[in-house]
């Protein structure tokens, strides 16, 4: 064949195979994803490195993650860390990082980042959560609130590898690491939410004052797999607020629910889901131990003996659940029998007079605010006066961790890990220094320090000796156990669960 000829028969080809391309079907782009989340509650404050906050830390795993998350069975696993070895001893944790790791801005992140998360929450005045979970690293026992930070064993070798120095073992320190903000590198730690930048899955695309943040997938590296291209969460309070975008059908999920949102019924296409939480949430009515007249003994058995938790329970309705335990491995706990005559002989006793006035604060738009009336009828039935002080917002944050604050206080509370060491560590402070967890007992005392303060004690924890000791000085009342509840389109799967956080907007990567 000629050459002409040949290009002829070449070109009469390429066109057979353009018209092919042309009359074959089109692949669809994938469908975009929005999903609206409505949240029961005022916007918290952006801090990663503040005291435990179930909304607040929702958000955050939304934005960034850290060397290790909990997966939902409660395992830790490799999350921006490739992989993590221990020496033969146990005393040595080293971490290498993925490759290419960044932030949603494209800016690098190195073990610098990482090391920086591990040491920004500590020697805060308002809590010490840090210094509880970290509590095995080299130099921790040095840290004071408000003072600078001494020189501890996390170190940086390369901007690939970090190595935590231990100078005791800690077998659950994965787990410690796997909280939000422990291990979680931010561009800066400080701000507002229109200005956080983590790793992914997603990023802040926009906030309206503290009412809206919109989130979108970021094209990022992150170990989490975002599972919506639009997220759009709204801020607002009041049951009657969160209703009207459920009659239009704007909500794809409710969470956290605002009190009393489940007292009437949904509108049609919703459901409200429940599921159990590990470690386990509840509600605690908490009596000072550093605000007189809580700080006598007598005073707080005269309100525990003048609470009715029949009443309570029944008040919150199906947002929680009795339970007949407390500390885990503590046996059956005897909730304190409402009587009048009883809680007289303790007013006596205490030389408290007839009666005498407490002020009860409680987030109002928290599960607390579905008892505290119940709660100061009852007391005002047998003569004890509470002034009510709901809060909200950062107000309601702050509140249970002030050292001059109210004397009664209705926290919703879960424990940083699960067992008993754990729960305790939340009611009993530290010698020195702010509490650990979101609310502060005000009760300091040594006799846990084996299993509360350290990480290596020579035996367990005599649980039901623990939860005895608890009885007696009646720092708290476990009224219930919360659930996670949400509500959802019941169109199938709208966002994910995890017993640890609740209802989630990510998936780990295949």
């Amino acid at each position: 064949m000629t050459l002409p000829a040949r290009m002829r028969c070449t070109a009469a080809a390429f066109v057979l195979v353009l018209a092919a391309a042309g009359c074959a079907p089109k692949s669809a782009p994938p469908a975009t994803i929005v999903r609206s989340w409505f949240a029961g509650h005022a916007q918290p404050a952006f801090d990663p490195d503040g005291p435990p906050d179930a909304l607040r830390w929702a958000l955050e795993r939304a934005l960034s993650r850290g060397l290790v998350e909990l997966d939902t069975t409660g395992v830790p696993r490799p999350a921006a860390a490739e992989s993590y070895a221990w020496s033969d001893d146990s005393l040595a944790l080293t971490f290498r990082l993925r490759a290419d790791l960044r932030y949603t801005d494209g800016t690098p992140v190195t073990s610098a980042d990482f090391a920086a998360a591990l040491t920004a929450g500590l020697a805060r005045t308002d809590h010490a959560s840090r210094e509880w979970l970290l509590a095995a690293v080299t130099g921790l026992d040095k840290v004071r609130a408000g003072r600078p930070i001494p020189r501890l064993g996390i170190e940086t070798p390369e901007p690939a590898t970090l190595v935590l120095r231990l100078s005791r073992r800690d077998p659950r320190l994965l787990e410690r690491l796997a909280l939000p903000g422990v291990a979680t590198p931010w561009r800066a730690r400080t701000g507002t939410w229109a200005e956080a930048v983590g790793l992914g899955p997603y990023r802040v695309a926009a906030a309206e004052g503290d009412r809206v943040l919109v989130f979108v997938r970021a094209d990022s590296l992150a170990p989490a797999r975002a599972l919506a291209d639009t997220l759009r969460v709204r801020f607002g309070s009041g049951a009657p607020r969160v209703r009207t975008p459920l009659r239009a059908g704007e909500a794809d999920l409710v969470w956290p629910l605002p009190p009393a949102l489940l007292e009437q019924p949904l509108p049609a296409g919703y459901a409200a889901r429940s599921r159990a939480a590990s470690p386990v949430r509840r509600l605690l009515l908490l009596f000072r131990a550093d605000m007189p007249p809580t700080t006598k003994l007598p005073a707080r058995h005269a309100l525990a003996h003048a609470t009715s938790r029949a009443d309570l329970v029944e008040a919150l309705g199906p947002a929680g659940q009795e339970s007949a335990t407390w500390l885990p491995g503590g046996g059956p706990f005897e909730f304190p029998r409402f009587d009048e005559d009883e809680m007289r002989a303790w007013l006596a006793r205490g030389k408290l007079g007839a009666s005498f006035h407490v002020v009860l604060a409680y987030d109002a738009d928290g599960t607390g605010a579905a008892v505290a009336r119940a709660l100061q009828g009852t007391w005002a039935r047998v003569g004890l006066y509470a002034e009510m002080r709901p809060l909200r917002g950062a107000a309601a944050a702050a509140q249970p961790l002030l050292s001059a604050a109210a004397h009664a206080q209705l926290v919703e509370e879960q424990a940083l890990l699960t067992g008993p060491e754990a729960e305790l560590a939340g009611l009993v402070m530290p010698v020195r220094g702010p509490a650990v967890g979101s609310f502060r007992s005000g009760w300091r005392t040594r006799e846990f320090d084996p299993w509360v303060a350290r990480t290596d004690a020579a035996v367990p924890l005599d649980a039901v000796r623990a939860q005895a000791r608890l009885s007696e000085e009646r720092l708290a009342l476990p009224i219930a156990l919360l659930p996670w509840q949400w509500v959802e389109r019941n169109t199938g799967e709208i966002a994910r669960f995890h017993p640890r956080f609740g209802p989630e907007w990510a998936a780990d990567r295949d």
